[in-house]
């Protein structure tokens, strides 16, 4: 990986280790102060307002991302994408909010929770990100990305004390997102030059962000759509707030997975560009390695710590999350071979279109199986639906990517670190059989895993370990 890259992704991957340790201080005070019931209203609301926040993104973010990287080296044509894209994401998020408040006044929802809900739609009209993506400077997202965590959290816990505090704790969430995307403008100035208002052109953008807007809203059929079907299947709150802890948890750690994923993205839509095949096979190969050896041990410790980890982590109540986490567990590497090929070599590649039948598959068979499955099996049937979804989009993405990249390579490193990860969760599993509950057991687990891990690594001369300590010495030598 180029320096850029490597410091890109300790940017990025200290921000996902920071959102990691986050949600450990509070989702258990927010799962016992709002209970069940509260947690699985908020998600059922945000839920709702997602679908129009989706809409209004346009997938203006993916395709913004892609365009840009590719013309970067130009600050008149970055400014003038970044102007034409903006203005038409100010318009689709108005008409969305709009008819959001169309949709709670006919439906007769909580006014009050539905609202602070919708202001996530109005966070994505102004919603700049992606343009600091597209020019490598992950350094002022991480930064303000840092600055609304520590503060969203600070408000938690000083102003979230009862039940009843529900509605505040989703304005914290959704204010504090839309108050950072405000902040972002600010930081803008020395990246865009003036432009002619009279040479902005939108229509040569409509056709290619719909490319992007479908996968978009089919993805958001198995990430959304089940936290809404199980609220309208089932009637119960409760499972909905089984679902999210356990959802929140997977997704906590797929963010580790994925952090490499967003940076290498985007250098390899730059080296696309360029036409540098063999540098962009090279980097989705290590890629793959990296994202495998990070993501078989996590599911393989998720497993193994579960049933331990649940009781003290959410309080009482909340005994069906540590089957939901057992079952989601597949996902960290199902979805990460997914990410793998659709940001790194799909998305860059320009063939967004053709990997959206393989997204609408999924889609199609997330709706037919929880349509089935949450009737039997409630929550735990929405979670089979989404592992069977992914694994179908993930198959489908390889065969796909079949003649630019080795399957059989991605595949033999896959069985490489699922034997590592098997040798690991046992002593590990084991372990919590015989420890009584609490927090310590939990931790001696996690101890146990990753230095078993580590020593698998070191022994069996692990290339994306050699990897990882080359790049660590050569930082010391830096430093000393």
């Amino acid at each position: 990986m180029g320096s850029n890259i490597k410091k890109n992704y300790i940017y990025n991957v200290s921000f996902q280790i920071f959102v990691l340790l986050i949600p450990f201080i509070t989702t258990p005070y927010i799962s016992r102060i709002l209970q069940a019931d509260g947690v699985g209203m908020y998600s059922y609301a945000n839920s709702i307002a997602t679908y129009f926040s989706l809409m209004a993104a346009l997938g203006l973010s993916s395709y913004g991302i892609r365009e840009v990287s590719r013309v970067r080296d130009s600050k008149r044509r970055a400014s003038k994408l970044f102007w034409e894209l903006s203005i038409i994401r100010l318009v689709s998020t108005a008409v969305c909010f709009l008819l959001y408040l169309g949709f709670i006044l006919l439906t007769g929802s909580d006014m009050r929770i539905y609202l602070a809900s919708g202001i996530v739609i109005l966070t994505v009209g102004v919603d700049c990100s992606w343009f600091f993506q597209a020019l490598e400077n992950f350094k002022a997202l991480t930064i303000r990305n840092f600055a609304v965590k520590i503060i969203s959290t600070i408000c938690i816990f000083l102003f979230v004390k009862t039940e009843n505090d529900l509605l505040l704790y989703i304005l914290i969430h959704t204010g504090g997102t839309l108050l950072a995307n405000l902040v972002m403008w600010s930081q803008l100035r020395a990246w865009l030059v003036r432009v002619s208002w009279r040479r902005l052109s939108f229509h040569r953008h409509i056709k290619e962000t719909l490319i992007y807007f479908v996968p978009t809203i089919a993805t958001s059929v198995y990430t959304v759509l089940d936290r809404t079907m199980i609220g309208v299947i089932t009637k119960d709150m409760n499972q909905n707030g089984y679902y999210e802890q356990a959802h929140k948890i997977v997704n906590m750690l797929m963010t580790v997975i994925t952090s490499l994923n967003v940076v290498v993205g985007v250098r390899t839509s730059y080296l696309f560009g360029k036409n540098k095949e063999e540098e962009i096979r090279g980097h989705i190969q290590n890629t793959f390695r990296f994202m495998f050896m990070i993501s078989m041990p996590l599911a393989a410790g998720l497993i193994a710590c579960a049933d331990g980890f649940v009781p003290w982590f959410f309080g009482p109540g909340y005994d069906q999350v540590a089957l939901m986490l057992m079952m989601f567990a597949p996902l960290l590497f199902i979805i990460g071979t997914s990410n793998v090929l659709g940001s790194l070599y799909l998305t860059p590649s320009g063939q967004r279109a053709r990997s959206n039948n393989a997204i609408i598959a999924g889609a199609v068979c997330n709706v037919v199986l929880n349509l089935v499955l949450i009737r039997l099996l409630k929550g735990y049937g929405a979670v089979i639906a989404s592992v069977v979804a992914e694994l179908l989009i993930s198959a489908l993405y390889l065969s796909y990517s079949r003649k630019f990249i080795s399957i059989a390579t991605v595949l033999k490193q896959a069985l490489r670190y699922a034997a590592l990860a098997l040798a690991m969760f046992v002593p590990t599993f084991l372990i919590g059989r015989v420890l009584p509950p609490g927090m310590e057991k939990t931790l001696v687990q996690v101890a146990v895993g990753v230095a078993t891990y580590a020593v698998l690594l070191i022994v069996t001369r692990d290339p994306a370990w050699l990897e990882c300590k080359k790049i660590l010495l050569s930082k010391f030598k830096k430093n000393t």
